[in-house]
């Protein structure tokens, strides 16, 4: 029973020991955000975006766009449109 016992602690730390050396070969890449856009500055041609943590919208051209508070626990993923913005004069036509 000890020599089994024994045989398995080698093999454990054996197998740690392995494992440490490739880990340390890897070549992670540095994380990097998919596009440079501000949750609050938006997409250009969007109004309304949200990064799952911030919804925004944006009223007629030349308006700052207003977005809600970010939640105490919430992850961004990166910022996407929810609704494109209307053309020029199409918006003032209702």
């Amino acid at each position: 029973m000890r020599f089994s016992d024994l045989t398995i602690a080698v093999a454990t730390a054996a197998f740690l020991a392995a494992s440490a050396s490739f880990a340390a070969d890897l070549k992670i890449p540095p994380r990097m955000a998919p596009e440079d856009i501000s949750v609050h500055k938006g997409p250009p041609n969007c109004s309304r975006w949200t990064d799952a943590c911030v919804n925004c919208s944006r009223g007629a051209e030349g308006e700052a766009p207003v977005c809600s508070n970010i939640g105490f626990a919430c992850q961004p993923k990166p910022v996407r449109c929810l609704s494109p913005a209307a053309p020029h004069g199409e918006s003032q036509k209702k």
